[in-house]
């Protein structure tokens, strides 16, 4: 054994394994991280799926503020009537 045998490796071959190490940890996350990103077909069913929970939404609100309308109508009639009714009657 010689004296350079006992001496820490070179500071360039040690900051050489660390990069590698970093660089397999890192491919390692971005491996992991992209499986569980979605797909296109992810994508279009989810768009699928939210047009329809939009359009029976639309079709929901559309009721009220109709079945809201004919209310309103019923209502100030009913008022235009009876203010009607006592104009006439005084």
């Amino acid at each position: 054994m010689t004296s350079n045998d006992l001496q820490d490796p070179p500071a360039q071959c040690n900051k050489d394994l660390m990069l590698d190490r970093r660089l397999t940890v890192l491919e390692t996350r971005f491996d992991t991280t992209l499986t569980m990103l979605p797909n296109k077909a992810d994508l279009s069913e989810l768009k699928a799926e939210l047009k329809t929970d939009i359009h029976a939404e639309a079709a929901r609100l559309s009721k009220w503020m109709a079945a809201t309308a004919v209310t309103m109508v019923f209502g100030f009639g009913g008022m235009i009537l009876t203010m009607m009714a006592r104009l006439h009657g005084a």
